[in-house]
């Protein structure tokens, strides 16, 4: 998709503490105007060289459960799970600064952020706080951020793409799948979370039927029982922030903490692992390519393009749970 240029915002100066705002940046043609970014935004490739204005207080952890008990540990004292450099702020000064309020372990929280800025900015900084709990607010939040920074016109055409794809794989759905297949989606394993907020309307438009979740809600901790009272016909793992490579690592972490043995989804292969720190988790222009290997995972011959699309960023499961 190819986007307008934007003419009016060359003096413009842009922070982003959060991944999916510097994408939604770029995605409406304002790199150039991004100074500074979060310790964590790694796409597009390009921005990698920005000065990070946010660092992790959580320790350098090998899987995901000594990552949850760190965080846990963090919030129990009070603590912020990330740190906000001031200095590295104060002489930036970026006019507009781009943030969330939805989840303190995502992302540097919205308190910090206003401490931060009444301590070593002026007034004439702008914080743009995005909080979207289903996708309508995805796209909102967006919309706003174009409106704040003079670029609707790359919104428009953006959502417009959106509408398209989202279009697409609805008439197809409703041509090639009369059952709808269960889903369980996993966020995280150490404890076991299943995916909330936009991740159960995503499955509806996929032509599935979520389990355990619920619209809307933040990822709902889940025990043994609940996953044994439910049989999925498919399974996607996609814990928040893991790429790839480093969930497949913990494969046996998984195996230790769901009762996969008795479920559909494990006896016919319908468990599939994907980049959760690319895809679900970041709710930002990406969710529409997520959508996407969403579809492909519940009906794979009537989406085989998305597997020529994402396959580098998807694992789908044999017997055994190996690769």
């Amino acid at each position: 998709m190819t986007l307008p240029p934007q003419t009016k915002w060359n003096s413009k100066k842009i922070g982003t503490l959060l991944p999916s705002a510097t994408e939604i940046v770029c995605i409406l043609g304002l790199e150039k105007n991004l100074v500074g970014i979060s310790h964590e935004c790694d796409f597009p490739v390009s921005v990698s060289g920005l000065p990070n204005l946010t660092s992790s207080s959580v320790g350098k952890h090998t899987n995901s459960e000594a990552i949850h008990q760190s965080v846990e540990s963090l919030l129990k004292n009070s603590l912020s799970v990330y740190d906000l450099d001031l200095d590295l702020l104060k002489t930036l000064k970026p006019d507009y600064l781009i943030t969330q309020d939805l989840c303190d372990v995502c992302a540097v929280s919205f308190g910090q952020v206003t401490d931060a800025c009444n301590k070593v900015l002026n007034s004439n900084t702008k914080i743009i706080s995005l909080r979207p709990q289903n996708l309508k607010d995805i796209w909102e939040d967006i919309r706003t951020v174009a409106q704040e920074l003079d670029a609707v016109s790359a919104y428009e055409e953006f959502k417009e793409n959106v509408d398209k794809r989202i279009d697409y794989i609805s008439k197809k759905v409703v041509e090639n799948n009369k059952t709808k297949r269960t889903v369980l989606t996993i966020e995280w394993y150490g404890p076991v979370m299943i995916g909330g907020l936009w991740i159960p309307e995503m499955i509806e438009i996929a032509g599935g039927k979520y389990l355990l979740a619920t619209p809307g809600e933040k990822a709902l901790t889940v025990t043994r029982d609940n996953l044994s009272s439910i049989n999925p016909d498919v399974v996607i793992v996609k814990p928040c922030g893991f790429k790839l490579d480093q969930t497949l690592q913990e494969l046996e972490l998984l195996k230790k903490n769901i009762p996969f043995e008795n479920w559909k989804a494990y006896q016919n292969n319908n468990i599939f692992v994907v980049d959760g720190n690319a895809y679900f988790n970041r709710p930002g222009p990406r969710i529409m390519d997520s959508l996407e290997i969403l579809s492909y995972c519940l009906h794979p011959n009537t989406f085989p393009e998305f597997l020529e699309k994402y396959g580098s960023s998807l694992r789908q499961l044999k017997s055994g749970l190996k690769v």
